[in-house]
């Protein structure tokens, strides 16, 4: 049998195939890399963390019912590529009313509270939430198409490689797609700002 390496060292293409042949822990591994910019990225996209939970999940059971036949060269473009699908199809079946400030009760976070420095003390995460707040107001305004990939990049922290990958898009189209956001986001928190 051979030896594992440390969970930081193991590849995600590694801990798949280790999941397809038996070892349950490796599938863990993986979620818990990827549990807070998926989760995150489906909450900002729908809005509404009801709907984000049931896609997280749904987006898991694909990669486990589609693991011993993964190919690709990197599992992070497949898995979101698997989430960006799911989202569409969620789309078609149902129009979404997207606010980032909402909360499905007490126990929720709003999005735009997720996105405050994390061991940010009190001073500074009480200065970063007015900005973090117009920010994401601003962002969710954004059109999908845009919004998508800005959330893929900051949230998901994938590369525009792989998320021109994710999107089946060529890579210029998703640089361009970040720089029209950025723009748009540079113009209305600055409007905002003024108000």
């Amino acid at each position: 049998m051979k030896q594992k390496m440390s969970d930081a060292e193991t590849s995600d293409a590694e801990l798949l195939r280790d999941y397809a042949q038996g070892h349950a822990a490796a599938m863990e591994q993986l979620v818990a890399r990827y549990r807070s910019a998926l989760f995150s990225w489906l909450l900002g996209m729908t809005g509404n963390r009801a709907d984000a939970e049931d896609l997280f999940q749904e987006v898991w059971f694909r990669v486990i019912r589609h693991a011993e036949r993964f190919t690709d060269v990197s599992f992070k473009a497949w898995m979101w590529k698997i989430a960006r699908n799911l989202l569409i199809d969620f789309r078609r079946k149902r129009k979404p009313d997207i606010s980032l400030d909402a909360v499905e009760d007490e126990e929720d976070q709003p999005l735009v509270d997720t996105l405050v420095a994390k061991g940010a003390g009190p001073a500074e995460a009480v200065e970063n939430d007015d900005l973090t707040r117009r920010v994401m107001r601003a962002v969710g305004t954004l059109p999908d198409v845009q919004r998508e990939v800005f959330l893929m990049r900051v949230q998901g922290d994938l590369s525009f490689s792989e998320i021109a990958e994710t999107l089946n898009i060529p890579l210029n189209t998703a640089l361009g797609r970040m720089h029209d956001a950025m723009m748009k986001l540079k113009k209305l928190v600055a409007e905002e700002g003024q108000s």
